[in-house]
């Protein structure tokens, strides 16, 4: 294995020069720079990180938990995550939780045991056992698309609120009085806002929703279709369904083909998130957007500052979503 002192005798000079070289010293030329770290790439040398970051207690690393990488949307925030920490040098250690509980513990004590700088966090319930332990450390955080009940912390989140009642809204509008709620689990912040909000503005417009049409099941396509399979089975169904992801509506739109349901026809269909399959041609679902890219790249950028000492204001950013009608929606039959 190459060392410094291998450097310094290749190039003819001390191996504190060496060691200044290599961390971009100011007390050392550019040009003896510039000589010495190609040398140190002809020679395979390789640095050990572990050892400098412990040195500087610092390891320009920053720890990512996300429920579900399969979902575009997740996939999206990830996306802007390390696109921002690239840019100013940082690397991502990304793990996946399965929205699980424990799984979200030990990654957290993983990513704490690897020194990571701080943590960006997607997966949060509202029981969520993981932030009361990280916000006793100090190691700083923020959240992306989720809200704590148990913890003040930083976040950037979509206006679930909002989005929710554009859904609502834009069925109202078609003329849509028999309109079905499909949301993700109870014990989740998004899925809870939107479904509350979703039934209480079109309380506010005289609609009543059953509480048979309200329900709850993982944000996937499977459950989705499984939920909705219940709901499009029985005599009486609705005109319109509002799932809180798009994924679940994919899964709507699944099971109202093989029941022969058409859509929007018989029945229209809403999502939340504008995922890229969203707009495929043969799909065109409408739905609520929220800038999946943008909010991950903003969260790294205010967890980058903070570690580098350029902000101290907690980050509190509600995005305003909007609503995209595709061809999934339409009059009522």
């Amino acid at each position: 294995m190459v060392t410094i002192k291998d450097i310094a005798k290749a190039a003819g000079v001390s191996p504190s020069t060496v060691s200044r070289a290599l961390n971009d010293s100011p007390l050392i030329r550019e040009s003896t720079k510039e000589r010495i770290k190609r040398l140190a790439a002809e020679l395979g040398y390789e640095r050990n990180e572990l050892a400098r970051s412990l040195v500087k207690g610092r390891t320009r690393a920053l720890g990512l938990l996300v429920p579900d990488i399969t979902n575009p949307f997740f996939a999206e925030i990830t996306k802007g995550v390390e696109d921002a920490a690239r840019s100013r040098g940082y690397g991502v250690i990304l793990c996946n939780t399965g929205d699980d509980p424990q799984r979200e513990l030990d990654y957290g004590l993983l990513l704490r045991r690897k020194r990571v700088d701080g943590q960006i966090i997607t997966s949060v319930a509202l029981e969520d056992p993981f932030l009361p332990q990280l916000a006793r450390t100090r190691t700083p955080f923020v959240l992306v698309s989720r809200i704590s009940a148990r913890v003040d912390a930083p976040y950037v989140i979509v206006d679930d609120e909002k989005g929710a009642e554009l859904a609502a809204e834009h069925l109202l509008r078609l003329g849509h009085r028999k309109i079905a709620c499909i949301s993700g689990p109870e014990d989740v912040v998004p899925g809870k806002v939107r479904a509350e909000a979703f039934v209480r503005y079109l309380g506010f417009h005289g609609v009543k929703v059953p509480r048979t049409w309200v329900r709850h099941t993982e944000f996937t396509w499977d459950g989705g279709e499984r939920v909705a399979a219940e709901i499009l089975g029985k005599r009486r169904r609705p005109t319109a369904i509002f799932a809180a992801n798009d994924l679940i509506a994919l899964g709507v739109l699944v099971a109202a083909h093989k029941r022969g349901i058409p859509v929007p026809e018989e029945l229209s269909v809403i999502g939340f998130d504008d995922i890229a399959y969203a707009s495929l041609p043969l799909i065109e679902l409408t739905t609520v957007a929220q800038p999946a890219y943008e909010m991950g790249y903003m969260a790294a950028e205010w967890l980058m500052d903070i570690l580098e000492g350029k902000r101290r204001r907690k980050l509190q950013k509600r995005v305003r979503p909007k609503l995209i009608a595709r061809k999934t929606t339409a009059p009522p039959p």
